[in-house]
Order: structure tokens, then C-alpha cells, then sequence
């Protein structure tokens, strides 16, 4: 009888063992791919475990300069989109971009361009966790100021533009992302390194996880940052743990598809 307590005990005592252990791993194995510097902007933006348990992002983007607002709906998953302007509609369907009424109703130069561009500022660092991406530990200097950076490229095939790089500046008081250096090369397809500024502001808590509530671009060469292009403020954001419903961004009857570049 005592043996047969003694064996209960021991089983029960490694069971314990176990899942603590366990629990320390799953903790852990999230940052496993990543450099030190990368998982450490993602844990100072409340961590890329939190990320991962979201499944439904929105929110409104606001343009101060004509005073419109978008509402952008995002499956994190799957990464299927909706847009909805005053004017228009743009979703991604997992393979097609389609616009609403028509592709003349959207008033920018390309919809699929546009489809996933302020999703994708407005995450990262979350985003630049996906698979095929690249990190290289650098440094950059903003207006005579050195700051440390983190340089993201991507692999071959992922994404419309797989040619971009992201420099993603550090700020050394907060360890979060004080700005993003960018560049596009989605219409010529070709690489190179001239950039443009993205300063992040008004910072904001959702669900443990830090968001932008402000995005203000600047032109940007060889160090300096010049004039101001544009701003758009984030309101209303909100994540969900449950995914979107399909329906939401399978393409109208009535809707143009905007196809990728073809080069």
C-alpha cells in the first residue's frame, strides 16, 4: 500500500514538474526565432504572446486634412481585409483585392497598394513577427542624433512587395518604436534604399498591447528629416479574440478587382 501511494506521489510531483516546465517553454519558445533586440521592442509593446491570442483588429483611421475617416476591419489570422470609406469599399479576400462600387470609386493610385498599407504601419512591430522576414541589428541617424534600428527584409515571394525595407528606430528611454524609416518599391519593383519617415505618437493601450494613436510622415535623405507629407490619426481601436466572419469580405456583385502588378 505505501508503495503504491509512494508512486502516486512521484507521479503527481512530475506531473507538477512537468507543467511548469512546460509553462516556462511555451513562455519562452515565442521569442525563439527572433534576435534579442527584435524581442525586445515586441515585449516593450506588450508582447507578441498577446498579439498571437487576437484574432479581429479595427479601427478608424482619420485624415485631419479633409477630415475623413475609414474603417478598417482585419481578420489577424488570415489577414482578409475590409476598408470602408465615405465613397468606397476595398476588401482583400485571401486572394483577390476588389473596390466598390468600382475601381474609379477609390480616389488613390492603386487599391491593392493601399488595401493592407495603414494596417501594416499601425502593426508593427506585431507584423514584422510573420514568417519571412529577416532582421539585421544597425543604427540610423536622425537629424544628428544616433539611434539604434533594427533593418526588416523579406524573403523571396512574401507579400506585394517583397523588395521593402523597414528600418524600425528604437527609442532608447522607452524601448518602443519611435519611428519607422520605409521605403516602396511595390510600383517599380525595383530595390533601393531612399527612404521616408513615419514618427509614432500618442501611444495607447489595447488589451496589454501598444498602438499609435497618431502617424506623422516625413520626407527623409541621407540623415535629415524634412517636410511634413502627411498625418493620420487611429481612434476607436479594438481587438477581438474571435475571428471576423468570412462573409464580410467575400467581393459584391457589383465591384471591380484591382490585380497585383505584374512586371
Amino acid at each position: 500500500m505505501l508503495k503504491i501511494r509512494f508512486s502516486f506521489l512521484s507521479v503527481f510531483i512530475l506531473a507538477i514538474i512537468t507543467s511548469c516546465s512546460t509553462g516556462k517553454k511555451a513562455e519562452t519558445d515565442v521569442y525563439v526565432n527572433y534576435p534579442e533586440n527584435f524581442s525586445n521592442l515586441l515585449k516593450a509593446h506588450g508582447g507578441l504572446d498577446k498579439w498571437n491570442l487576437s484574432n479581429t483588429l479595427e479601427f478608424d483611421l482619420f485624415n485631419p486634412e479633409d477630415s475623413s475617416t475609414e474603417h478598417h476591419l482585419v481578420d489577424l489570422k488570415s489577414r482578409k481585409v475590409l476598408v470602408q470609406g465615405d465613397s468606397f469599399r476595398i476588401g482583400f479576400n485571401g486572394k483577390d483585392v476588389w473596390v466598390a462600387p468600382d475601381k474609379k470609386a477609390f480616389p488613390g493610385k492603386s487599391a491593392r497598394f493601399y488595401h493592407n498599407l495603414f494596417f501594416y504601419f499601425f502593426s508593427i512591430p506585431y507584423v514584422l513577427a510573420d514568417p519571412g522576414v529577416n532582421y539585421l541589428e544597425d543604427s540610423v541617424s536622425l537629424n544628428g542624433e544616433k539611434f539604434s534600428c533594427i533593418k526588416a527584409t523579406f524573403n523571396a515571394g512574401v507579400g506585394d512587395a517583397d523588395k521593402d525595407f523597414y528600418k524600425m528606430v528604437i527609442d532608447p528611454k522607452t524601448n518602443k518604436l519611435a519611428s519607422l524609416l520605409y521605403t516602396v518599391t511595390y510600383y517599380s519593383g525595383e530595390t533601393h534604399e531612399r527612404y521616408n519617415l513615419l514618427k509614432y505618437l500618442d501611444w495607447q493601450e489595447i488589451d496589454g498591447l501598444q498602438f499609435p494613436g497618431k502617424l506623422v510622415g516625413y520626407k527623409y535623405e541621407d540623415g535629415t528629416i524634412g517636410e511634413q507629407r502627411y498625418e493620420y490619426l487611429f481612434k476607436n481601436i479594438v481587438l477581438k479574440k474571435e475571428a471576423p466572419a468570412d462573409s464580410l469580405f467575400a467581393m459584391p456583385d457589383v465591384a471591380e478587382i484591382d490585380s497585383l502588378i505584374r512586371r
